[in-house]
């Protein structure tokens, strides 16, 4: 019997866990639910993804509208 191709998953953000800071919204979601739907069905496949060791940021507005970026500080180690 032929062996099943490995399917290459690529996405800009992948949600697995909310402590994981992988990603911003509903797509990168729905990009976490679909690997853990191929691993349900033991689909082999690989997912790509981009790892930011900084995280995202915080935007804050003052009151001229000017945006400030506070760091989100997280431990990539202790999540993966």
């Amino acid at each position: 019997m032929a062996a099943m191709p490995v399917v290459a998953y690529f996405s800009m953000e992948i949600g697995l866990e909310s402590a994981m800071l992988t990603y911003a919204g509903g797509l990168g979601v729905l990009a976490g639910d679909t690997i853990r739907s191929a691993a349900d069905l033991e689909v082999p496949l690989v997912a790509v993804t981009l790892l930011h060791r900084q995280g995202y940021f915080y935007q804050r507005l003052d009151a001229q509208g000017r945006q400030t970026a506070e760091p989100v500080h997280w431990s990539v180690d202790d999540d993966l």
